[in-house]
């Protein structure tokens, strides 16, 4: 009786060996080092990364399949320093002239995935407003800004946390800087135009004279405007 079954034998289907000879071109293009399924997509010729996933299960499992003693591409995710991963940002930033979204960022020569950067900040987003807001210099954080420091008689006058909280969520944040372009209503400065500015979200009214925690008493301004206008809200109201 004869037996028949489902499976065939496809003419392009490429022998493993064939597969494992691009995957060590391609090492070899790229110095031996190891590569990502979207790199190895970028310059093989023979086939695509889904191919070799079909035939080896993942990527870690092909590349070892080479034989190669292949060098790490990139630091570990763990030794990468927030500074590290915001100038790089910043770096990219400057060079597309706007924020980069996630095929611009996957589309250009980066040191750092945008994985990492999900996975570090919790979001894209997140990622784009820490740059944005980048921690002050030590100088700065020595020194506490005008707005936190409150007189006697304006502590009589302070809104309770509960019914106004003075931090301002993420979100808030973000629309605070879109609504101001990613600039300093004051001076015009922004980080994505000039290496160094630290944008601020500052409180029109400060919170210590019961000025609101919401959009229409937040405002964008650089670290210097920041600090030079002081508790006087008259200085920084936007036009």
């Amino acid at each position: 009786m004869e037996k028949f079954s489902l499976d065939r034998e496809y003419a392009n289907r490429l022998p493993k060996d064939d597969i494992l000879a691009e995957l060590r071109r391609v090492a070899a293009k790229l110095g031996n080092r190891r590569f990502s399924r979207r790199e190895f997509d970028q310059h093989a010729e023979s086939c695509k990364g889904s191919t070799v996933l079909k035939n080896f299960g993942n990527w870690d499992q092909a590349l070892r399949a080479t034989g190669l003693e292949l060098a790490p591409h990139r630091t570990p995710r763990i030794q990468i320093t927030d500074t590290q991963l915001l100038d790089e940002l910043g770096r990219v930033w400057r060079m597309l002239g706007h924020r980069p979204s996630k095929g611009e960022w996957d589309s250009v020569d980066t040191q750092f995935s945008y994985t990492t950067y999900k996975q570090r900040f919790s979001g894209w987003l997140n990622s784009c407003v820490a740059f944005i807001e980048r921690a002050p210099t030590a100088d700065a954080m020595t020194a506490q800004a005008p707005d936190d420091t409150p007189s006697q008689a304006d502590q009589a006058h302070e809104v309770s946390v509960a019914d106004n909280p003075r931090y301002v969520p993420l979100k808030l944040r973000l629309k605070v800087l879109q609504r101001d372009r990613f600039c300093c209503v004051m001076c015009g400065r922004s980080p994505a135009l000039e290496a160094g500015v630290s944008l601020h979200i500052d409180h029109v009214i400060p919170f210590s004279r019961g000025g609101k925690t919401n959009l229409d008493n937040l405002q964008t301004l650089c670290r210097a405007c920041n600090l030079g206008k002081g508790s006087d809200e008259s200085l920084a109201r936007r036009v």
